[in-house]
């Protein structure tokens, strides 16, 4: 699979993925950080956040149906990659590079009593594989169904005991631990994985 080279995917062994708009009309926005440092953004484009058809789907609760582009931005606000799902339920969610060359394509299984996201390159072979488990709040990634080997874990993060304003004004928080040997572009997919989770599962 071809590498994306780019500052923000130097490897990480720990990401924080934080949510910073909470409302469905709005165009979705995260950033990425690490260690309580920025290093980019994902934010939903016009083109998807004010489409009429996407509008009304969030109004009767199907935002998991509406279609989505959103773009990976450096601190710099320089596009580094895209994020593109079309319009239906269960879509297939395609990663782009700069160019929008398809770099990986996402296969979503996200259903309530078990959660899988198989990641395949262009040629079709498998990359990565995230399965849920605890009820969706933790996914365990790997590089294929039979390894034993953990790349990464995606955790939903939760403050305990919130308050009514907490509970209101926070967004999905994510924490994203991986191993010393992680590549760029399997961060790359890490990433997406999670933003897929909270789009398409805890937000849909």
């Amino acid at each position: 699979m071809k590498e994306v080279i780019h500052p923000l995917f130097s490897t990480y062994s720990n990401l924080q993925i934080k949510q910073e708009s909470i409302i469905k009309s709005q165009s979705h926005q995260y950033s990425v950080r690490t260690d309580g440092k920025l290093i980019g953004m994902i934010e939903e484009t016009v083109d998807t956040s004010r489409d009429w058809k996407n509008q009304l789907l969030n109004l009767i609760n199907l935002h998991s149906v509406g279609s989505k582009l959103l773009c990976i931005t450096n601190p710099k606000a320089k596009v580094v990659a895209y994020i593109n799902k079309k319009r239906g339920f269960n879509k297939n969610i395609d990663v782009l590079d700069a160019e929008g060359n398809k770099v990986s394509t996402l296969q979503q299984e996200l259903k309530f009593k078990s959660q899988r996201l198989l990641a395949v390159s262009p040629d079709g072979d498998d990359f990565l594989i995230a399965k849920g488990k605890n009820g969706s709040l933790d996914f365990l990634v790997k590089e294929n169904e039979e390894s034993e080997l953990v790349v990464s874990r995606i955790k939903k993060r939760s403050i305990p005991n919130p308050t009514l304003k907490e509970s209101l004004l926070l967004g999905e928080q994510y924490s994203i631990n991986s191993n010393k040997q992680i590549t760029e572009m399997q961060q790359l997919i890490i990433i997406v994985m999670t933003i897929v989770i909270s789009e398409q599962l805890h937000n849909a």
